[in-house]
């Protein structure tokens, strides 16, 4: 009798669960949950990724999300912070710096449309696993380059292998994520890259400024700290590869396939994890069925890659994607261009005390000659610090972002972010009087710049179909990466016309690209497709 009056008790217990605690968990009400588990009618995704809320699934999957996009920042920034070693052990002129740097880049672009249709055609979780694992093998190569020639393929192959699976993993995130809170988790992976930015100098300062030198294989293989840099780096990659192994595929993509058994114990498992509770009681019951195909194999693959791909250059895609490409475009040119160089316009100004221009002034006639000895720039712990602050600075403006974002909208946000930066672009040259002026007009520059990209990428998600979200995303990402060579190419080509000229061009993009936000749809709290 009193086991039966404990079971009584244990079972009113269960039952007189507070509505408010389970929306907070699942985003659904009581009643509705009641009714899903009652009437087994077909739910959709946004429904099924609702009700399996949210809790240590997502926070385990942001935490493991951390070094991919520290791979990112790494794989495209790292050769910044070896320039003022490595130009004299190289020889490299201003122009070979920026060409290596763009290697990286032009890698990315030649592999868009390929990583693309793989990824919508084989999975997400693959493409994740293998090519960040790859591009880490790629990185540690670069980190043995003796000569100009290998540094550069070695970029190239490095960029070439990543782009693919760091475009899978920003619409990932955001398919395993519900509706209300998907514009935020796109923002809150730019802190990621913030965190990136401030660590990798960091890094850079603890190695950099070593004297290292030793060979390998009877002196054929020499090795510097810059090496050394470059091999740390490469273990970031690595390791996310590994770490993706423990995440399941895409349950967005597995119902886009007609695989809804595999969607429904994907959604189990994190209904499980999140709640605590067992699996068995996750409230759906059954999956919507979206699409009802057989994947090929060989060419017939291809073909189906193919097909997925035609659809997005018609309409009612075509002007969408041509927009915000474009837009991505000047936004990274401003940007990536202002980033990348900045470590080495940092040394410079650290050796002259009367501002960014006169420091830049003297920088046109300092290619490297074969009979000339050269004399590297030394960048001291204050230097690596500033771009370390300049890495940190953005975290009040995601902050600010993230709270500001469903209530004005992310065009809004794009628009007046880039709007902002161009401004402060074009006042550099004037204000940049001390390098604590740098410093803050750079870092302000940014912030603003990054918060712009990341509500660009979240309007991106929002705007296509999942058979076309991660060939709409490679295809952003491409546009941006393009904007980035071109900048990183005439940047120095256009300091030899003064100091005026790089900052007042990438000042009209940025103005030219923020009123052009204003122009794309409101996709604030919009479904997936």
């Amino acid at each position: 009798m009193v086991t039966a009056k404990g079971d009584a008790e244990a079972t009113v217990t269960r039952e007189e669960i507070p509505h408010d605690h389970l929306f907070k968990v699942t985003g659904l009400s009581s009643t509705n949950l009641e009714k899903m588990a009652q009437e087994p009618e077909p739910q959709d995704f946004e429904e099924a990724i609702a009700a399996a809320g949210y809790g240590k699934f997502n926070i385990a999957l942001m935490l493991i999300s951390i070094p991919a996009f520290w791979s990112s920042v790494s794989v495209t920034s790292s050769t910044s912070y070896i320039f003022t070693r490595a130009q004299c052990d190289m020889g490299l002129s201003l122009l070979d710096m920026g060409t290596i740097t763009a290697m990286t880049y032009g890698g990315m672009i030649s592999s868009a449309m390929v990583w693309g249709f793989l990824s919508d055609t084989l999975g997400r979780k693959k493409i994740m696993v293998w090519g960040f694992f790859c591009s880490g093998l790629i990185e540690i190569a670069a980190a043995m380059s003796q000569n100009f020639a290998m540094l550069l393929v070695t970029r190239f192959a490095s960029g070439f292998l990543f782009n693919g699976p760091f475009a899978v993993l920003i619409s990932y995130l955001a398919e395993l994520h519900r509706t209300e809170l998907r514009a935020r988790v796109i923002l809150l992976t730019s802190l990621f890259y913030t965190f990136a930015n401030t660590t990798l100098p960091l890094v850079a300062w603890a190695i950099l400024t070593k004297d290292w030198e030793f060979t390998l294989f009877g002196g054929s293989i020499v090795i510097h700290s810059w090496n050394i840099f470059l091999f740390t780096t490469a273990l970031m990659p690595l390791m996310t590869g590994m770490f993706f192994l423990c995440l399941p595929e895409s349950p967005k993509f597995l119902m886009s396939r007609g695989r809804n058994e595999e969607a429904m114990a994907v959604f189990r498992t994190i209904y499980r994890l999140n709640t605590g509770k067992p699996a068995e009681e996750y409230p759906v019951k059954v999956l919507v069925e979206e699409k009802n195909e057989q994947q090929g194999q060989g060419m017939a693959a291809l073909r189906g890659g193919y097909a997925q791909l035609a659809p997005l250059f018609r309409p009612p895609h075509a002007k969408w994607l041509f927009l915000i490409s474009t837009i991505h475009m000047g936004c990274m040119f401003g940007s990536n261009t202002i980033r990348l160089w900045y470590p080495q316009l940092a040394a410079m100004i650290g050796n002259n005390a009367k501002g960014l221009c006169s420091a830049i002034a003297p920088s046109t006639t300092h290619a490297v000659a074969v009979d000339e000895i050269c004399v590297p720039i030394v960048a001291d712990m204050l230097t690596y610090l500033q771009s370390a602050a300049v890495g940190a600075g953005s975290v009040l403006t995601y902050g600010i972002g993230g709270a500001i974002v469903n209530r004005c909208g992310k065009r809004l946000v794009s628009g007046f972010c880039s709007l902002i930066s161009a401004s402060l672009i074009i006042m550099l040259p004037f204000l940049g009087t001390s390098a604590y002026a740098v410093v803050a007009m750079v870092t302000s520059t940014l912030a603003f710049t990054s918060l712009c990209g990341a509500s660009l990428s979240s309007i991106t998600v929002d705007l296509f179909p999942t058979s076309l979200r991660v060939m709409a995303m490679a295809t952003f990402l491409m546009c941006g990466r393009l904007g980035t060579i071109t900048g990183t190419v005439i940047f120095p080509a256009l300091i030899d016309y003064g100091c005026l000229p790089p900052f007042i061009t990438i000042g009209s993009v940025l103005t030219v690209c923020g009123l052009a936000c204003f122009l794309l749809p409101n996709t604030t709290l919009k479904k997936l497709e």
